[in-house]
């Protein structure tokens, strides 16, 4: 059935008369605006131009999409392309082996500093940079993984402890991956080693299958987005066939990390250290790398991780010392860009203004710290009211009574004795080293913990009213509120001094994307690059000098990322984490790229402007983490540690996000004081057990009153001098209910910053690594990869 047709005489309808009179120019400088150009008034394609200019067009058009796929690799080809390795099959060897001898056309260097493996394919047109992600070094594996391209992983194939379901050896197995996973995870790559060794097909299948389940289980949706397929990495062909992928998928899927790209980063592969002439241990670090992922301006900051921030004096391009001899013989000087002193940001992490009110809390504080009482050593689970009880007179009676004890002891026959330490030996010889590793004070604190968390769920934020003392002295900074929703509070009102030393955006959002959008200069990526530290210290340049396995980064900080302000952060608790977190509990935070000690305080993560104050971090909802920290600008990921006193290891608590930096959040606690109706008469009651006292029922009487079953009412009159008082509410009690006041005051996060420094490294310990290595010999320790 043949269709119609229209020809070149169809009816035309009129046009819109608005863009007649508009000159529309054509471009040659887009790919679309050659194509617009080539369709004439009648419709059909070409058929308005000669022949010569539509060829000429299809050339045009031809030369712009080569030299966009052109300029498109040579910005991603230029830095080597860098590729993480974690080992999981301690097989490392094996591979080292097959780099060194998968390509003879290909040239392998190894760089200084870092051991870091520089591959020169040239059929592939494409140069490589392998390091080492050693998992007993945590902080160094997580900051390689953040500059990363592609991560590959190696597993081994032998996958019985996968299936035994052993979760001690798992968790040796992916502790390091477990961090990357959750904060800075690139592409990734799965290679299995020894899988030629395997002769039965079906027991191939099992190994991968085993893999890609455990994989799975472990971290979801990591095998997932072409990151499905297990390679076979046994021979030198097999090598050539991962870098070939490498390079290609790194050139379809670059890495989309908003906050790496937005920042530029430097992995160091030679540094020189230079002291200055009036101090020789303050001097200045020549550090030389390739630039990624934006261009490294000489009039920003530094920061290195472990050390802090530094100035940059100047930054030198030069030749590459790779693969060509003559280059890496002379490096060559091609640019060098000079700091400007006007422009250059200062070092300085707080507001240097102090107010008078700020040397009047000082004052008070220093006064108060004269008058303190000294603190006495009572039992546990011991309040204060009771500490007051507990002389030290007591301590004289208990000395005498193990004087008394001594005596009678010594009554006993020495057969005794004998039998005694024979049954002791027979019992507990078994559980001597069970119990020297535990500490039954923590048990007893931890203890508590859960008692007061449970209690805190069951009964949220309800408290007693204390009998001891007058309501209006234990709630004076508390106030009544209409609604917590709508009534409004001023979020610059009674403000902590420690605010006087932070610093505050107008508008933090509006920044933000102020510095995004800002066009930025410097070296762009790829260059290799000379960065010329001002006032280093010479503890820096010894400490990777002797850690040369260690990795030195170099990330540049935007404009007033080291000042200090209120971090936001948003945090789920892990489910493999069962411990309570308690509000300004002391935690470790990887945010972006910094690393801290702080402790914040949890607040409900919901909209409007007062957000609940939360006492323990929440298990089954997401909360937001209020601390001091210098300003990061979103997005950023986060990683939430506990570090245990015991041993030095850390368990990961909670993941999340960077929300803002933000001081004007309004955190509010919330206190319940709780009330009995002793008599009823329709709409009015007698209550008793909220107050003690006439004075506490006069201060809080302008409070509104309310009930579990959702009742409405206030205080109309105290009724004698022992707390009860007559209230009025809306409708009729019931004789179970229970009425209730609400009481909320603003809270602020603790003044506490603690950078992490190299002596605060998490101790880790691998008992499968352990094992395997301890069976080595001396001979293939000296053929592992040095990277």
């Amino acid at each position: 059935m043949e269709q119609h047709r229209p020809g070149r005489l169809k009816q035309k309808n009129k046009p819109h008369k608005a863009g007649k009179k508009r000159v529309r120019f054509h471009s040659t400088s887009s790919v679309n605006s050659l194509r617009s150009s080539s369709t004439c008034v009648g419709g059909k394609k070409g058929s308005g131009l000669a022949r010569s200019v539509r060829k000429n067009q299809l050339i045009q058009i031809r030369r712009l999409k080569r030299e966009e796929i052109i300029n498109s690799r040579r910005k991603i080809s230029i830095a080597p392309i860098l590729i993480a390795v974690i080992d999981l099959s301690d097989r490392l060897d094996h591979f080292a082996k097959l780099l060194l001898a998968f390509d003879q056309t290909a040239t392998v260097e190894i760089s200084k500093h870092g051991h870091y493996w520089h591959i020169d394919i040239p059929k592939f047109r494409t140069r490589y940079q392998l390091v080492n992600l050693d998992r007993k070094d945590l902080y160094s594996s997580i900051d390689l993984a953040k500059l990363a391209d592609i991560l590959l992983i190696i597993h081994s194939n032998k996958v019985e402890r996968f299936e035994v379901d052993n979760p001690e050896l798992i968790q040796d197995d992916f502790f390091t991956l477990d961090a990357i996973y959750n904060h800075c995870l690139p592409l990734t790559i799965h290679a299995i080693i020894g899988l030629a060794d395997v002769s039965n097909p079906k027991q191939k299948d099992r190994v991968r299958r085993t893999l890609f389940e455990a994989i799975n289980k472990n971290f979801p949706g990591l095998m997932n987005g072409g990151n499905d397929k297990m390679r076979s990495l046994d021979t030198a062909q097999d090598l050539i066939k991962l870098f070939h992928y490498c390079s290609t998928v790194k050139c379809c899927r670059s890495r989309s990390r908003s906050y790496c790209s937005r920042r530029s980063q430097l992995l160091a592969e030679d540094f020189h250290f230079v002291p200055n002439s009036s101090d020789p241990e303050i001097g200045t670090l020549q550090v030389e790398g390739f630039v990624r992922n934006n261009p490294f301006n000489v009039s920003s900051l530094v920061y290195v991780p472990e050390f802090g921030e530094f100035q940059m004096d100047l930054i030198e391009t030069v030749s590459v010392p790779y693969g060509d001899k003559k280059r890496k013989q002379n490096k060559e000087i091609e640019f060098r860009s000079q700091c400007d002193l006007q422009l250059r940001p200062s070092l300085k992490r707080e507001n240097p203004v102090q107010t008078i009110f700020e040397e009047e809390m000082q004052a008070q504080h220093e006064d108060k710290k004269h008058s303190e009482i000294e603190k006495k050593k009572v039992p546990i689970g011991t309040s204060d009211y009771q500490a007051n009880w507990i002389f030290e007179s007591d301590e004289e009676e208990n000395d005498d009574d193990d004087d008394v004890e001594c005596d009678n002891e010594s009554q006993f026959s020495d057969d005794q004795d004998e039998i005694i330490e024979k049954i002791k030996k027979i019992h507990l010889d078994k559980d001597i080293d069970y119990d020297q590793e535990i500490n039954m004070q923590d048990e007893q604190m931890e203890l508590e913990k859960f008692k007061e968390q449970r209690m805190y769920e069951m009964f949220p934020d309800e408290i007693d009213t204390p009998v001891d003392r007058p309501a209006r002295e234990r709630f004076a900074k508390y106030r009544g509120l209409k609604s917590f929703r709508t009534s409004q509070w001023d979020c610059k009102e009674n403000l902590p001094s420690d605010y006087s030393r932070i610093f505050q955006f107008e508008n933090f959002n509006r920044t933000r994307r102020r510095i995004f959008k800002s066009d930025t200069f410097g070296a762009d990526p790829g260059f290799y690059i000379r960065v010329h530290l001002a006032n280093v210290p010479r503890k820096l340049s010894d400490y990777f000098q002797q850690n040369s396995h260690k990795p030195l980064i170099l990330y540049e900080l935007l404009a007033h990322e080291h000042k200090m302000s209120v971090m936001n952060v948003v945090v789920k608790k892990v489910p493999s984490f069962t411990m309570p977190i308690k509000s300004k509990e002391r935690l470790i935070f990887h945010v972006g790229y910094r690393r801290f000690v702080a402790k914040p305080i949890f607040s409900a993560h919901t909209t409007g402007d007062k957000h609940k104050y939360e006492k323990y971090l929440r298990s089954d909802v997401a909360c937001v983490a209020t601390l001091y920290a210098p300003i990061t600008y979103p997005p950023a990921p986060v990683l939430v540690y506990k570090e245990f006193e015991q041993d030095g290891s850390h368990q990961l608590v909670a993941i999340g996000s960077l929300l803002d930096c933000s001081p004007d959040r309004l955190i509010i606690k919330r206190y319940i004081l709780s009330g009995h109706p002793y008599k009823i008469h329709r709409r009015h009651s007698v209550v008793r057990y909220m107050f003690f006292n006439r004075e506490d029922i006069l201060w809080f009487r302008p409070v509104e009153l309310r009930t579990k079953y959702g009742r409405h009412g206030h205080i109309l009159e105290p009724l004698g001098t022992h707390g009860h008082m007559k209230c009025r509410f809306d409708h009729q009690l019931n004789s179970q209910d229970t009425i209730l006041m609400y009481l909320y005051k603003r809270v602020f996060p603790k003044w506490y910053y603690e950078p992490i420094t190299i002596d605060q490294h998490p101790n880790i310990h691998l008992t499968s690594n352990d094992q395997i290595n301890n069976n080595n010999d001396d001979d293939d320790d000296d053929h592992r990869m040095q990277m």
